[in-house]
């Protein structure tokens, strides 16, 4: 195998180099293409990361889940109260707490979609899901 002079190698390496070479490329492309949470408050990062060693079924699990529909009405009523300004401090604890939820709700959705794609799986469109839902 020949490589280009940018490998730092200027004739072809030994093969016991070549190897460990190959396994490093192939351990940093894995790691670029994989699906990340870096970005995230470390409570939900960890949580979220965590998803990348569940089993496929869990994963599906994940991203059909819904949020109770109890819970979403709620939300929305608050929305609502929000926006006239009839909001009581406690309620407003109580909604920042479930937009916390919800997004938390969103966050380990997208993450189990992105995880199943990267795996390999179809995904449903974006048609399929607002219809089943």
């Amino acid at each position: 195998m020949s490589l280009p002079p940018c490998i730092g190698w200027p004739s072809a390496p030994p093969p016991r180099q070549l190897a460990r070479w190959n396994r490093c490329v192939l351990v940093d492309v894995i790691a670029a293409a994989s699906p990340v949470a870096d970005d995230l408050p470390p409570e939900l990062q960890a949580e979220v990361e965590a998803l990348a060693g569940t089993t496929d079924e869990a994963l599906w699990e994940v991203a059909q889940s819904t949020f109770p529909t109890d819970r979403r009405r709620l939300y929305e009523r608050l929305l609502d109260k929000n926006s006239t300004n009839t909001i009581t401090p406690i309620e407003r604890d109580e909604l920042k707490a479930l937009r916390f939820e919800s997004e938390r709700l969103m966050l380990r959705k997208a993450h189990a979609y992105a995880l199943l794609k990267w795996r390999g799986h179809v995904l449903p469109s974006i048609h399929d899901l607002r219809r089943d839902h």
